[in-house]
């Protein structure tokens, strides 16, 4: 038979369940006097005697004894001091790296174009400006005043250490006795609200503007567009905020929920959905702004921006998804989708406006006719070069499908991107040509359609097309046209020049001494006015304008020493009245030639 406990230790029980009540009591009310928990040494908040009453009072409400509802009762008491005290806790075990650091780490890791865009000079065209696009003052090589900086991107300098290893384990142990206890939503709730606040605060450490309704108010000009350097620096802050928030921030935020909330894998979910589904929707917010945004009225200005990211979304997007789950992962997502589409219709109505403008561009008037490089050449060119890294972005959110190459019986595709080179790069090759018109010295003609096609020669090179030889546009169809304008300048230009220096193999007739005096003075005005002339012309390409005057004095300099060195003694007695250049100074003319 069991023995039975005795009422003097029913009561020893009760007494032990009575003080326990009485301690927790007085801890819990302790605390609470206090408004706060007393910081260690170290700063992180520190709160064992209200743990350890909180289970103390777990334990006597699970219990069943005499004391077991006046310990549930103080239990919920208990837990909103202890829900303080994980938001106390979380906010004081968090901390930034101090702006300034934060910037320099930025700068240092985060390669972004420092975009200058200028777009200006650019008449007849809407007052279109493209100086992004322009010549060196020297004309000896191309440059592109965009200031972009490009290089590869590295996270490991940028950590935002957001809540302390101390702190952390603290948290921990608060969390599970809450969820013990079974309060685990006001738990969500409070870490929800604490760390999303926290990380909205991130992102205006980075610089990302919190209501983007007011994106629009404080970056537009006073005529409704906003200025393309401002554009610029707006999209540079955006991606260095996608790029530090997707790769840093959010990661170390799902680290920190796994180690807090690591006991229970749904509120660890929902904790982190709570906390970070906010922000990641602001950023989205302020790229659907950017993309809506108007460039002084000219959208196709901020088209490398807007493929660049839309290129950087694309790389970031499944990390983001892969961070999330559930129903808010299905809300960003939808979200992340509109926003590429976003992007992606305003880059394609970009490059579609650009390619309009080109069509309607209109031949140059008032312009000073040196055969030089026409400036829509330049613009075009650069405008392709700038956004050529960025032809897989093209081809995603151009409205082109493949197109199946006529004619050469390969079965090759062009891609939307190359289909849209085809269009503009055919439709410079025209205004070209319209322009050529302008000029009625047929020699000056074929010098300017000659600096034009070297000048897309080279930027097809530096961009590598890789068209095909039907279209025109490859290495060998632009070099060919090259030569074919070069040999028709030559011919318009030196045809009369090199007949005077004819031989007529010997001297066959008494009047040889007059026809070799007439045909040197023919030359000496021909060569005079060619050289006086054309010496202001202009071949910028240094390459071109060297192989010219080699060409020249191939075909002038030989002949003009054979003429001299065979009839020169029949001029007379005044040679000098004659021949007018030695070879050294035929030679020493041509030198001269298209400096400009």
């Amino acid at each position: 038979m069991a023995s039975l406990q005795s009422p003097r230790s029913d009561d020893s029980e009760a007494e032990l369940g009575r003080r326990r009540l009485e301690a927790a009591g007085e801890a819990i009310s302790r605390w609470g006097s206090r408004g706060a928990a007393v910081d260690d040494s170290d700063g992180v908040s520190y709160s064992v005697g209200l743990l350890a009453a909180v289970k103390d009072l777990i334990s006597l409400g699970s219990g069943g004894g005499a004391y077991a509802q006046d310990a549930k009762i103080a239990l919920k008491a208990a837990v909103g001091h202890l829900e303080d005290e994980f938001r106390q806790v979380l906010s004081s075990g968090t901390y930034f790296q101090p702006p300034d650091s934060l910037r320099e780490s930025l700068h240092e890791c985060v390669a972004l174009p420092v975009c200058s865009f200028s777009f200006s000079s650019f008449p007849d065209l809407e007052d279109l400006s493209i100086s992004s696009f322009a010549t060196s003052p020297s004309d000896e090589s191309r440059t592109y005043g965009t200031g972009y900086s490009r290089g590869s991107v590295s996270m490991d300098k940028v950590h935002m250490y957001l809540i302390d290893p101390e702190a952390s384990i603290l948290l921990k142990e608060i969390a599970e006795i809450m969820i013990l206890s079974g309060h685990a939503p006001n738990l969500c709730r409070a870490y929800g609200e604490t760390r999303h606040n926290t990380l909205m605060q991130c992102l205006c450490l980075l610089g990302v503007q919190i209501e983007p309704k007011g994106y629009n108010a404080a970056t537009l000009t006073g005529n409704g567009g906003c200025s393309l350097q401002l554009y610029g620096q707006k999209q540079k802050i955006w991606i260095q905020a996608l790029r530090v928030i997707v790769g840093t921030v959010l990661p170390e935020e799902r680290q920190a929920c796994a180690e807090i909330f690591g006991c229970d894998s749904k509120l660890e979910e929902d904790c982190f959905a709570r906390a970070t589904a906010r922000c990641t929707q602001q950023l989205l917010a302020v790229g659907n702004a950017m993309a809506n945004v108007n460039v002084n009225d000219q959208q196709y200005h901020k088209v490398p921006l807007l493929l660049q990211m839309h290129k950087e979304f694309v790389k970031l997007q499944p990390s983001i998804e892969g961070l999330l789950s559930g129903d808010v992962k299905d809300v960003v997502s939808q979200e992340a989708s509109m926003l590429l589409d976003k992007l992606g219709e305003a880059a394609s109505g970009s490059l579609l406006e650009f390619l309009n403008v080109c069509y309607n561009h209109k031949p140059w008037k008032n312009t000073v006719l040196d055969g030089g490089t026409l400036p829509l050449t330049q613009h075009v060119m650069g405008f392709i070069e700038l956004i050529a890294e960025y032809n897989g972005t093209v081809n995603l959110v151009f409205p082109f499908g493949k197109e199946e190459e006529k004619g050469n019986g390969t079965g090759r595709t062009r891609s939307p991107w190359e289909q849209f080179l085809i269009m503009l790069l055919a439709c410079l090759q025209q205004k070209i040509e319209e322009n050529a018109e302008s000029y009625k010295d047929e020699s000056l003609r074929y010098i300017f359609l000659m600096n034009n096609s070297m000048y897309m020669l080279k930027g097809s090179r530096s961009v590598d097309l890789r068209m095909s030889a039907g279209d025109g546009w490859n290495d060998e169809q632009l070099v060919v046209r090259v030569e074919q304008y070069a040999t028709a300048y030559l011919r318009a230009s030196w045809a009369g020049a090199l007949f005077q220096l004819r031989d007529l193999g010997g001297p066959q007739y008494p009047g040889t001494s007059q026809w070799v005096r007439k045909r040197l003075r023919n030359f000496n005005s021909v060569f005079g006015e060619i050289t006086r002339v054309q010496t202001t012309w202009k071949v910028p390409n240094p390459q071109l304008r060297q192989h010219l005057r080699l060409v020249i004095l191939q075909q002038v300099l030989p002949a003009y020493r054979a003429l001299v060195g065979r009839y020169g003694s029949y001029v007379g007695h005044n040679p000098s009245k004659y021949i007018k250049y030695n070879p050294d100074d035929i030679e020493n003319h041509v030198l001269d030639l298209f400096e400009g």
